[in-house]
């Protein structure tokens, strides 16, 4: 989706743009009218003079051209008249060997058109009928003036008039740009902070640095990461509370569980399965808690970091073992697209059942496929997983912590945050090392 900034980009320049070329159309149709306007007006104050210069004389109309202007005098000079009488014509000088077409006239009639001139060119004509008094003699006498001159005019104008527009019209989008960009600085700078947020450097926004406008969007955000914070951290309270206070009970139950094996010794061990099952449940929960420790809502999983982190918690863990773990991230990719406690609980439980049955080696390998999506796996160098067993660790309804004895263990969750995040999650045994491989592929997300 074209973001606000672009959107207001190209609504403003194309209304500055259409303006411009509007009021551009408006002013060359109103200069044209106005120029076509003023050479009417002079022919019609050339035909006047003529009129006053024209007098009856033996019976014939004369014109008296030392009452005339001398732009008559010249040859094509561009100012012309003509007198057409019933046997006659009569012309300026100007018109030299050129005689206008010119249409006779009734009394009292008059006519304006355009026409071809000498040399060619295009020229306004006015064309009126006069008469002598008391006679019934009537010419039409005809004025006429060269447009190129006009029109050469009438360009320089229009294009000193299309120059200075489009300087202010490029100008207008250059400050349109530059207006744009430091209004929208302020939201650089939030986009930043949301960056900052998401990467776990900060725990909320500042909302000193931010526009008028957006500030009670961040307030609300920073009033509902507090409330996430709070929420995440009651219930890993609550979770190591529970675990906590399960040990004394648990610990009543196996002195019970010794004392019937006493009398009844298939139903002590029996009873002791089930009291092993929780005690490794309460170990993963508060292993869990312990990994998880203090974290932003808001915060995605971060690569190497929080995989280091992982690493480091899990080999205090198991450090009855020498493990060797790896970090391979060909794709180099800075961030997993999920929520922090939730990637640190998945691959928590991955990478702590790949410590549980490692020899020495654990690998953590990012990578993209054919298609551009990104994968991670981690392998294990244990005793694997049986083939046919592979199936039931991916089997839909199946619990996992009972289909596989030891590598069930944790991998329920696992497949419940995949399928709540939209990954693809497959079991099989690794190509490099000798046991596990869990390949986990991001077929909904991207990572950046």
């Amino acid at each position: 989706m074209i973001s606000i900034r672009s959107k207001l980009s190209l609504w403003l320049s194309g209304l500055i743009i259409v303006g411009t070329v509007t009021g551009l159309i408006l002013f060359e149709s109103m200069l044209r009218e106005a120029f076509h306007d003023s050479i009417i007006n002079r022919l019609e104050e050339d035909l006047e003079h003529i009129i006053l210069a024209t007098s009856l004389e033996d019976g014939e109309l004369l014109i008296d051209k030392s009452q005339l202007s001398s732009f008559y005098n010249p040859a094509y000079s561009g100012r012309y008249y003509q007198l057409n009488l019933p046997d006659k014509v009569i012309r300026s000088r100007s018109l030299w060997d050129v005689e206008l077409n010119v249409k006779l006239l009734e009394a009292n009639a008059t006519r304006s058109w355009q026409a071809k001139g000498p040399k060619n060119n295009d020229i306004q004509l006015l064309s009126i009928a006069i008469g002598a008094p008391n006679t019934d003699l009537t010419a039409t006498l005809t004025v006429a003036q060269d447009l190129s001159i006009g029109r050469r005019v009438f360009s320089e104008v229009f294009g000193v008039k299309l120059a200075i527009n489009i300087a202010m019209l490029f100008s207008m989008l250059v400050g349109i740009i530059l207006i744009l960009r430091q209004s929208f600085k302020p939201v650089k700078q939030v986009q930043a902070s949301l960056a900052k947020l998401r990467d776990g450097e900060i725990d909320r926004l500042e909302v000193d640095q931010i526009p008028q406008e957006i500030i009670p969007l961040a307030e609300t955000y920073n009033e509902l990461l507090d409330y996430t914070s709070k929420q995440i951290e009651r219930s890993r309270n609550n979770l190591g509370n529970l675990s906590h206070g399960l040990k004394t009970p648990l610990a009543v139950m196996q002195q019970q569980v010794e004392a019937l094996g006493l009398s009844d010794p298939e139903a002590a061990q029996a009873m002791q399965q089930q009291l092993d099952s929780i005690r490794q449940m309460v170990e993963r929960k508060l292993a869990a808690a312990r990994v998880t420790g203090d974290m932003l809502p808001a915060a995605q999983m971060a690569v190497p970091k929080d995989f280091e982190s992982l690493l480091s918690t899990l080999n205090k863990v198991h450090h009855h073992k020498s493990i060797q773990a790896t970090i391979d991230n060909q794709s180099n990719t800075l961030r997993i697209p999920i929520h922090r406690e939730d990637g640190m609980e998945l691959f928590g439980n991955l990478l702590d059942n790949a410590f549980k049955w490692a020899q020495s080696n654990v690998t953590v390998q990012l990578y993209k496929d054919e298609q551009q999506v990104q994968c991670i796996v981690i392998s294990d160098d244990g005793p694997g997983v049986k083939q046919e067993e592979l199936q039931l660790l991916t089997d839909r309804g199946t619990r996992l912590d009972e289909a596989v004895i030891g590598h069930g263990l944790g991998l329920s969750i696992v497949k419940e945050i995949c399928e709540q995040y939209g990954f693809e999650l497959r079991f099989h045994n690794s190509q490099t090392l000798s046991g596990l491989a869990v390949h986990i592929r991001f077929t909904s997300n991207q990572l950046t």
